[in-house]
């Protein structure tokens, strides 16, 4: 029986119109970053402070502590301002599949590669609170490795009391997701709300690939009746 489900927020949850991606590439690129979209897209999903660092290496600049920072820094004041202006929204049906999951008593973590202060902002413009929306949520900046690391599911299970690993399931719409769950020995689901396609997923070695968590409900209580049934 499934305790706790993980989510990722951008592209799996919210729908921010891709923006955080479109910051991501800006602030690695106007310090002269050079790079490939497949490259771009190995980092959609993880840490964003670890992302640029990367980033700006394989993109061929010198990364040093200064340009490493003025790119986060403006990384940081950019998203605020865009997410300020045009707030994210839930992604269609996710407010109630997190209600009905929640309704069941399967716990609800959101982990995200976004520092808290940006989390809190998206929380606060589209209404969502822990013990209400969700139980708990946990940001990149929070542990000691973002992405594809175990360390955000792990920080999950741990804040709501979850030890059964065989009973979590983390949702995700990267590569990043996938492997952190991989990673975190749970099960790893994709949602094709993101840019990966279902064979994109099973490639990566998903458990499972949804079109999007608003069907996640469905799919576990499936799940469990047939395992009842045998």
């Amino acid at each position: 029986m499934t305790e706790l489900a993980v989510f990722d927020m951008a592209g799996t949850t919210i729908d921010e119109r891709d923006e955080v991606y479109r910051v991501l590439r800006e602030a690695t690129e106007r310090e002269g970053a050079d790079y490939s979209d497949e490259v771009f897209q190995k980092w959609m999903g993880t840490e964003k402070h670890w992302a640029i660092e990367n980033l700006l290496r394989l993109g061929g600049v010198e990364v040093t502590e200064e340009v490493h920072e003025r790119a986060w820094q403006w990384f940081r004041a950019e998203l605020r301002e865009t997410y300020t202006k045009n707030p994210p929204r839930p992604l269609p049906g996710i407010e109630e599949a997190l209600s009905t999951l929640r309704g069941r008593g399967i716990k609800v973590g959101l982990t995200t590669g976004f520092s808290r202060e940006i989390a809190d902002l998206i929380f606060s413009t589209m209404g969502w609170a822990p013990g209400e929306t969700f139980d708990v949520a946990v940001t990149g900046d929070e542990v000691s490795a973002g992405r594809p690391a175990p360390d955000l599911i792990n920080a999950v299970m741990e804040t709501v009391g979850v030890t059964d690993r065989a009973a979590v399931v983390s949702v995700g719409d990267t590569s990043a997701d996938v492997e952190s769950a991989l990673n975190a020995e749970v099960t790893a689901v994709g949602v094709l709300t993101g840019h990966l396609s279902r064979e994109d997923f099973a490639a990566e070695g998903a458990h499972l690939v949804l079109d999007s968590v608003a069907d996640l409900p469905a799919a576990l209580a499936e799940q469990e009746t047939s395992v009842v049934a045998k």
